[in-house]
């Protein structure tokens, strides 16, 4: 089954080569990677290029600002869609999300889920490397969304997530309004009140050795008006 993997990047020089390297070793049939890059003054893009040369199902799209990671994801996706994917794949630049776990997100999908969610907060999953602050608001983000718009994922948050491409069928990306990580808990709420089977595959979570963390006190205080925003839509 074509897989293709969406990775939006902002300043990931330091890991955007390793990662592709890793993922492109593990040997998984039929895969695809698409770099989306919001014109990273670090030239990461110029990283992507280079490794074009060496893999030519690597793809690039740039894009001319900072544009977000919402965005970024649903370009990505329509790609995939365009190239008639069987599985999409989202995934963070940093190496918080482990490549070695592909393979069982893409089985998981492939054994009749309709979206395998990479989970910290199931058995087996775990974070390391947060501070009290940040285990504070993730703690928070998760019950408010569970009280205010019932949703039963545990790890709702999490970007690594596999999704079977026919799900966007019923779910369309332009709709999404959610451009930062809130896109993440938009898109798991639509999927989740259209009755799709989530399954969560559990993940131990590293937050990033190098690079600057792209989740600021902003893109926090987007992800709780979204709830509300979500709740109280028409």
């Amino acid at each position: 089954m074509k897989t293709y993997i969406s990775i939006a990047t902002y300043n990931e020089k330091e890991n955007i080569q390793r990662l592709i390297q890793d993922i492109f070793n593990l040997g998984i049939e039929d895969l695809h990677v698409v770099v989306v890059d919001d014109n990273s003054p670090d030239g990461t893009s110029q990283v992507v290029e280079t490794l074009k040369e060496q893999y030519s199902n690597l793809d690039l799209i740039k894009r001319t600002g900072k544009l977000g990671y919402g965005s970024a994801h649903v370009t990505a996706f329509k790609k995939a869609l365009e190239n008639q994917a069987g599985i999409i794949i989202s995934m963070d630049a940093d190496f918080s999300h482990d490549p070695i776990i592909l393979p069982q997100l893409i089985e998981t999908v492939a054994q009749g889920n309709d979206v395998a969610v990479g989970s910290r907060r199931v058995k087996g999953g775990q974070i390391i490397g947060w501070g009290l602050w940040r285990k504070f608001c993730s703690a928070g983000a998760m019950l408010a969304s569970k009280l205010i718009l019932g949703i039963k994922t545990n790890d709702l948050t999490s970007g690594y997530r596999a999704y079977r491409s026919q799900i966007f069928k019923d779910i369309d990306l332009d709709r999404i309004k959610s451009n930062g990580y809130s896109f993440l808990e938009e898109l798991i709420y639509l999927i989740e009140k259209k009755n799709y089977l989530v399954k969560e595959v559990p993940i131990i979570f590293v937050d990033r050795q190098l690079g600057k963390s792209k989740l600021s006190k902003k893109e926090i205080a987007k992800f709780f008006i979204t709830i509300f925003k979500i709740k109280f839509k028409k």
